[in-house]
């Protein structure tokens, strides 16, 4: 099937389909002769992971009932099973070293091509074997995860005490095999369609990350399920999973990404990793880029202890529209109308301008050519009656601007427009070495680009960043391209531009 389409079958007919197995892990591990244990083998030592369940997921197909991977599922506390909003969840990747079996030539049992449904050679039956352990998936991250559940208490996730650092929901983890690859992304995808349908999941605030070759999973699976996640979080992530080699940079443009680069990082490079939200945002998506410059490829733990981590994640919705590249402004002399969008694939779509349905507006995508209050809504139903449909998005306002100017430092109005956006730096004059640039802005999640320009317009320096890290401050790498002269720094943030005058001396 074409990337990104609508397959939410789990039962694909009678006799053939998915199915739980739940509170059972699948190993070879036995207790006493010919007696299995049937649960994971405890590799987190240092914590307590037995509030993560466990189980299996396995397919059908006729007659043939193979394992297909491994998983673990914490509960958010006082989960109420008729909760109307339902819960949300967290689907977290694994990197490499957390397998069930082999980690590129360091196999737990034989090698890689050994199948587990096979079990040839036979798998060791030692009550402490490795393979198929069902608990070293949780190394990383498990535990942050499982004290933001503790954190929220019983709170339930519209609960408006819910903090940065609380997640009142589900969290998910599937073991892989030997490697993160297309063919077990789409098992996880099927995995979290049977966990959402059996619990109470919020369909519109299913979140996923990952770490390294996990963050490459991270990427293939929205690429295939673009339609199932609100919000995908890609940590040093090995590469784009062909997104943009696959033409699919389109269909993956509504989902808000949050990426996580080591600055001291080789495989994936800064340069590469930059360029990916590069891509990302020049295809419409909004893109929060955070780097750490004296990490390498371990820099997740970095990542899940950023403050709002896990309060980003809550925040973003299926439900909702997204405004490509975050362009909410009509600006009929440049010809910039907003393009926003739901994500494709649903079975119908609706749309609303100022509380009045949009005749013929039956697509993912409507272009606004008038100013107004907007919503949307879609439905995972064919030929949807009144209650099928899913609910309306937040309202999403859009202007008019016909001026064509730009707004910039000198064309604000008053000081207290400029201080909505504006660029600091100190000291002034500075050197190469001692210069500090702050920006800030009101708009929070929209991404910033900074750039330095010398006298003749030479751009000596660029960078791109999220409003939070700019408004704390750094320095720009200039020492060996700037020279002594005036420079000019520029920051654009959607429609806005501001621009400041600098002096550098030796």
């Amino acid at each position: 099937m074409p990337y990104g389409t609508l397959d939410i079958r789990t039962n694909i007919s009678s006799s053939v389909y998915y199915y739980l197995v739940e509170n059972r892990t699948f190993s070879y591990r036995q207790s006493s002769p010919g007696v299995r244990t049937n649960t994971y083998l405890d590799m987190t030592s240092t914590w307590d992971s037995s509030p993560y369940l466990q189980g299996h997921m396995r397919f059908r197909n006729g007659t043939s009932d193979k394992f297909t991977m491994n998983y673990r599922l914490l509960f958010p506390l006082k989960y109420s099973a008729t909760y109307a909003e339902g819960y949300p969840l967290i689907v977290m990747f694994h990197g490499a070293v957390e397998r069930a079996n082999c980690y590129y030539n360091n196999c737990y049992h034989s090698n890689w091509s050994y199948d587990p449904n096979v079990n040839s050679p036979a798998a060791p039956t030692s009550s402490t074997h490795r393979l198929l352990n069902n608990d070293h998936n949780l190394q990383q991250g498990g535990k942050t995860h499982l004290d933001a559940r503790n954190l929220a208490g019983g709170k339930l996730p519209n609960d408006p005490t819910v903090t940065g650092r609380q997640f009142p929901g589900f969290v998910l983890v599937p073991q892989m095999f030997n490697e993160w690859n297309l063919y077990n992304v789409q098992d996880v995808i099927k995995l979290v369609q049977l966990v959402a349908k059996k619990y109470n999941i919020d369909d519109n605030r299913i979140y996923i990350h990952g770490l390294s070759i996990g963050g490459y999973a991270t990427y293939e699976a929205i690429k295939r399920a673009s339609w199932l996640f609100a919000a995908a979080l890609p940590i040093s992530a090995v590469n784009d999973a062909g997104i943009f080699s696959h033409g699919q940079q389109g269909k993956v443009a509504h989902i808000p990404l949050w990426v996580f680069q080591g600055g001291k990082d080789t495989a994936p490079s800064p340069s590469y990793t930059g360029s990916l939200v590069t891509n990302f945002r020049n295809a419409g998506a909004i893109v929060k880029y955070t780097v750490y410059p004296d990490v390498g490829h371990t820099c997740w733990h970095k990542a899940f202890a950023e403050p709002t981590f896990f309060s980003w994640m809550l925040t973003k919705t299926k439900s909702n529209i997204h405004p490509s590249k975050g362009i909410t402004v009509i600006n009929t002399s440049t010809g910039q109308y907003p393009k926003l969008m739901m994500a494709e694939g649903f079975f119908a779509y609706q749309w609303q301008k100022d509380g009045v349905i949009i005749s013929g507006a039956t697509s993912n995508i409507y272009v606004a050519r008038a100013p107004g209050t907007y919503r949307a809504r879609f439905s995972r139903v064919a030929y949807p009656t009144s209650t099928q449909w899913n609910k309306w998005s937040a309202p999403l306002v859009v202007t008019s601007s016909s001026s064509g100017r730009v707004a910039t430092a000198e064309s604000f109005g008053t000081a207290e427009d400029v201080r909505e956006f504006e660029i600091l730096s100190f000291p002034n004059p500075a050197t190469s070495n001692d210069l500090t640039i702050a920006v800030t802005t009101p708009d929070s999640d929209i991404p910033v680009t900074v750039q330095m320009f010398d006298a003749v317009g030479r751009r000596v320096f660029m960078m791109i960043e999220t409003p939070d890290r700019l408004a704390a401050g750094f320095r720009p790498d200039v020492s060996a391209s700037a020279s002594a002269g005036i420079y000019v720094i520029v920051a654009n943030q959607g429609e806005r531009t501001v621009r400041r005058r600098i002096l550098l001396r030796r």
